[in-house]
């Protein structure tokens, strides 16, 4: 009798010890795949820009150990300048952004060209190059194309006009420094864009 009980005894010792293993295999697992809100990117943002409320969004994600590298929800990044390009839909990491006023050098500006002068499926995000170029058939010079601008960054497109091959706004972040020379660029001739990527 002492050896059935002695032998009940450790069953029970044995199920315990199991399921005391079961249960913090399950909550070391519930620990380690906690979400967590991070801030993301909602629209491409060029280096040097401030960070707005419309450009930021929160995302909940399981990053675990790297999870330091990115700003958490409770870290305020809106009036940040970035000190990088920075994708839609990407996590803001913190060395990506900084308060230092001097890091702004980008500006955004609106600036007219023909439908016809934009690659199809430019995309905002994208890095372009600026051209003028002077059409001798409406009594402009006769002119080589100049290169006005380059690594230019689009902010925003609109195309309403693209149906009847009117005019298109376009919207590009560029150093502060080279708004003068786009501004003068447009002035005579037409701006033509290129795509940077092939």
């Amino acid at each position: 009798m002492a050896q059935k009980r002695n032998s009940h005894t450790r069953l029970i010792l044995a199920a315990t010890i199991c399921g005391a293993t079961l249960l913090a295999s399950f909550a070391m697992s519930v620990a380690a795949n906690q979400k967590e809100k991070y801030w993301v990117l909602l629209r491409p943002i060029a280096a040097g820009t401030q960070l707005e409320a419309a450009d930021l969004g929160l995302a909940s994600v399981v990053l675990g150990s790297s999870g330091g590298n990115y700003l958490p929800a409770e870290t305020n990044p809106i009036g940040s300048i970035t000190r990088r390009g920075l994708s839609s839909g990407e996590l803001l990491e913190g060395d990506s952004i900084t308060d230092d006023s001097f890091a702004m050098v980008n500006q955004q500006i609106s600036i007219s060209v023909r439908s016809v002068d934009i690659p199809a499926g430019l995309n905002v995000g994208e890095m372009i190059s600026i051209y003028q170029v002077h059409d001798v058939k409406n009594g402009e010079a006769d002119k080589s194309p100049q290169f006005v601008l380059g690594g230019v960054f689009v902010s925003a497109l609109d195309r309403k006009g693209n149906n009847f091959g009117g005019e298109a706004a376009l919207t590009i972040s560029i150093n502060r420094e080279a708004i003068a020379e786009i501004l003068g660029a447009t002035t005579s001739g037409r701006l033509v864009i290129v795509r940077a990527r092939g």
